[in-house]
C-alpha cells in the first residue's frame, strides 16, 4: 500500500535526539529556543514560541488574545475539528461560514454577513496546505476591528503573495503532528509580530510565568510546553521543509496535468497569488457511475492509500449537534448547529478524497497511482 503520508526520519533526526538525551536537559530549553528562532526566520515573523501540539497552539493564542466566554469566532466548517474545538475550549462560540468550492477555504464574501456585535475574531484555516484569501480576510477584519488568527496547522511553507502563511494575521498556529509537512510526532508553534501578544502567549503556555522565567506568576496559565528532544527533531525537519514543499508542488502539478484528461476529477484550485504547500492532495469526484466511497475502495484495492478526510464538516459532527452537553453550555447560549446549512462544505465533504503526494513518492509509485485511476475511470 502506498501510504497517504510518509514522515521522513533520517540519521540527522536520530543524532539530534541522541544529543539532547545525552545532555540530560530534556525539558523545554535552549534547543526549543533555537527552533523558535529558526521558525520565526523562516516564516518572516518577529516572534515564535513552541507548544506541545497544534491544538494547544490555537487555544493558547485565543486565550492570549483575550477571547472571552460568549465571544464569537468566525471559522471554517471544512477542517479538522481541532479548529472549532480550540474556540470552544476557551468558552467562545464557533460561527461557521461556508467555503469556496474550488479552494475549500472560508469564503471572505460571506464573512461580513456572519459578523455580529459578539464577534471578536476570525480564524481562517489554510486547508490541506492551500492558503486562504488573507488579503480579503484582513480587509474585512480591519474594517470591523476584529482579530485574525491563522490556523496554519496544515500549511507549513505555503505563501500568499510572497509572504509565508503565519506572518499575515495577528497571530498564527502550526501543528507538527506526525503526518504534517514538518513534523515532530506531536508539537506546535505560535507566531506573531506583536510583542505584547507574544508576552501574553508565553504566560498562557507556561503557568502564567513572565518571559523572564523564574517562579513569578501573573495570570492563570497551562503547561503547553515542548520537550527539547522534540524540538531537536523539529530543527532537522525545518531544514528539509523548503525542498519537501518544492517536491510536493511538483507532484501536485503532475497529478493536476494527469487529471485534466478526466472530467470526473476536480483538483483543489490554487488562486492567483496563492502558493499551496500541499500537505494533502485532495480532489473531488463527480460521476453518475461511481460514488466517492466506491472510488476510495477501488483505489485501496489497487494498493493506493486514500481516504475521505472530512466527510462530516464540523457543524455536522456530534460534538456540535450536541453542544448543549458541553460544560460551557450552562453559561452560554450556543446556536442550534443542526439547522446550520452550509451547502458547499457539505458537498465537498461528500465528494472529496485524498491520494499520496508526500515528497518521497517515487516515479514508479506515481505511475502506479495514475495507472490505478486509468483502470478505475476508463
Amino acid at each position: 500500500m502506498i501510504p497517504f503520508a510518509k514522515p521522513i526520519i533520517g540519521q540527522e533526526e536520530i543524532e539530534a535526539v541522541k544529543r539532547v538525551l545525552q545532555s540530560g536537559m530534556l525539558a523545554e530549553g535552549k534547543v526549543s529556543r533555537e527552533l523558535e528562532k529558526l521558525f520565526a526566520d523562516y516564516t518572516g515573523t518577529k516572534f515564535a514560541t513552541v507548544t506541545n501540539n497544534g491544538t494547544t497552539a490555537l487555544s493558547t493564542a485565543l486565550e492570549a488574545m483575550d477571547i472571552q466566554p460568549g465571544d464569537e469566532v468566525i471559522t471554517s466548517p471544512f477542517t479538522f475539528i481541532a479548529s472549532a474545538n480550540s474556540i470552544s475550549m476557551v468558552g467562545a462560540i464557533p460561527v461557521f461560514v461556508d467555503v469556496k468550492p474550488d479552494t475549500y477555504n472560508i469564503d471572505p464574501d460571506l464573512i461580513e454577513d456572519a459578523i455580529t456585535d459578539k464577534t471578536r475574531a476570525i480564524m481562517p484555516v489554510h486547508i490541506f496546505g492551500m492558503p486562504a484569501d488573507m488579503k480579503h480576510i484582513m480587509e474585512v477584519a480591519n474594517s470591523h476591528d476584529l482579530l485574525v488568527i491563522e490556523d496554519a496547522c496544515q500549511s507549513h511553507g505555503a505563501e500568499v503573495e510572497g509572504k509565508k502563511v503565519g506572518s499575515i494575521g495577528h497571530v498564527s498556529a502550526f501543528s507538527f503532528y506526525a503526518t504534517k509537512n514538518m513534523m515532530t510526532g506531536e508539537g506546535g508553534m505560535i507566531t506573531t509580530n506583536n510583542e505584547e501578544l507574544y508576552d501574553e502567549i508565553l504566560m498562557v503556555k507556561n503557568h502564567g510565568r513572565g518571559k523572564q522565567g523564574g517562579y513569578s506568576h501573573y495570570r492563570i496559565g497551562y503547561n503547553n510546553r515542548m520537550l527539547d528532544f522534540v524540538a531537536a527533531i523539529g530543527i532537522e525537519q525545518l531544514k528539509r521543509l523548503p525542498e519537501a514543499v518544492k517536491q510536493r508542488r511538483r507532484n501536485a502539478q503532475e497529478f493536476d496535468d494527469f487529471f485534466s484528461e478526466y472530467e470526473s476529477i476536480k483538483p483543489q484550485v490554487e488562486d492567483q497569488g496563492l502558493k499551496s504547500s500541499y500537505h494533502l492532495y485532495v480532489p473531488r469526484f463527480y460521476s453518475e457511475k461511481m460514488t466517492r466511497d466506491e472510488i476510495v475502495t477501488a483505489l485501496r484495492a489497487e494498493d493506493i492509500g486514500s481516504r475521505a478526510v472530512y466527510a462530516l464538516p464540523c457543524h455536522k459532527q456530534d460534538t456540535y449537534l450536541n453542544i448543549q452537553k458541553w460544560r460551557w453550555a450552562k453559561f452560554i447560549d450556543y446556536p442550534d448547529y443542526s439547522v446550520v446549512n452550509l451547502p458547499i462544505s457539505e458537498e465537498i465533504g461528500q465528494r472529496h478524497f485524498d491520494i499520496p503526494i508526500h515528497p518521497i513518492l517515487s516515479s514508479e509509485e506515481k505511475e502506479q497511482i495514475k495507472n490505478a485511476f486509468a483502470k478505475i475511470l476508463d
